[in-house]
């Protein structure tokens, strides 16, 4: 076997990004050196922020910070839903990560240039969905990353601004304005870790898939069913069903039936040594912009229920036998805060 080549992908989820923060945070409490060598992270909508965010150098508790109730109140806290228009506007979540992804001075106390996927310490993956490119005349999905190939529609160069292809990868249908003439990567990859998989082998040749790890965080799931009879609905019923949760149906089953399938995907690709998924079940279905729920996400992430203590027992065992080239030393209370 050779070096460990280790991933850690982030699912979208709007303000459900606090709770992967928190989960972050807790497991690094565990294990000091938790993202320090990872050597991709891949992220989509939400996600898109939190790995282009670590990719960058920046701690786990500046993420914390970028997903605070005052941040995400700004983003999320004007709504303008009507049927015409998207629900919120993209300005304030601009800003957001204009402040976290400055401008580069390129001359002392002179010109400056927008932050590049190519300035960025760590290798990244973000996902999105281009409406309509002008070479392939379609419209196709996109693989933002820092790795060196060719500019193609699907794989474009690393000389991409950072807080653009954030943009392009949250701008979820309904939700925010298309950004660009990109929509959201969860149409079609939610959930990263297979698209994270397949660029990690494609751009490190000699990669063996045997030396991968990779570590997947969910922002966070409710059971869901449609317990209605379907068979006579139409357009309408499927885009809304406001009486009922969800009350999305067709947008809710995209984002999710993607991470689950995904989830599949790569569990089965590389197998439970080499993978695993972090994921809690929340207790109340929570929509991608209510900024009211951060705080609870985030008093989830840290609780000593027993579905969370559950999950961080068996996240922590599995880091500590398969994340790491070497075996450390952990309590037997790990895990537990």
């Amino acid at each position: 076997m050779g070096k460990l080549f280790q991933i850690m992908t982030f699912d979208g989820g709007g303000i459900r990004g606090a709770l992967v923060a928190a989960l972050l945070r807790r497991l690094q409490g565990r294990f000091p050196d938790l993202i320090n060598n990872v050597d991709l992270f891949a992220g989509t909508s939400t996600g898109s922020a939190v790995a282009l965010t670590l990719a960058h150098g920046k701690s786990i508790a500046d993420l914390q910070e970028f997903y605070s109730t005052q941040h995400m109140k700004s983003v999320f806290g004007k709504s303008r839903w009507n049927f015409l228009r998207p629900k919120h506007s993209n300005d304030n979540l601009r800003k957001l990560l204009e402040q976290d992804f400055p401008d580069i001075e390129v001359k002392m106390g002179g010109e400056s240039r927008k932050m590049l996927l190519s300035d960025l310490k760590k290798k990244v993956l973000v996902t999105s969905f281009k409406l309509d490119d002008k070479v392939i005349r379609s419209w196709s999905p996109v693989f933002f990353h820092n790795y060196d190939n060719e500019n193609t529609c699907i794989e474009p160069s690393a000389n991409e601004p950072v807080v653009d292809v954030a943009m392009r990868s949250a701008a979820a249908p309904t939700i925010f304005p298309s950004h660009q003439g990109h929509i959201d990567g969860g149409m079609m990859a939610n959930n990263p870790s297979t698209a994270a998989i397949a660029i990690a082998l494609r751009h490190n040749p000699g990669l063996d898939i045997k030396d991968i790890r990779l570590l997947s965080f969910g922002t966070g799931y409710t059971p869901t069913l449609l317990k209605t009879d379907t068979r006579n609905w139409g357009v309408l019923q499927w885009l809304l069903n406001p009486f009922n949760e969800p009350k999305n149906p067709l947008l809710t089953i995209l984002f999710d039936g993607v991470v689950q399938a995904d989830d599949f995907m790569s569990r089965e690709i590389l197998g439970e040594e080499r993978y695993h998924r972090v994921n809690l079940e929340l207790p109340n279905q929570t929509a991608c912009d209510d900024w009211r729920e951060v705080e609870n996400l985030i008093k989830l992430a840290i609780s000593k229920d027993d579905k969370t203590e559950k999950l961080m027992d068996e996240t922590v065992k599995w880091l500590s036998y398969n994340w790491f080239d070497e075996v450390p030393q952990i309590s037997t209370a790990a895990g537990r805060t």
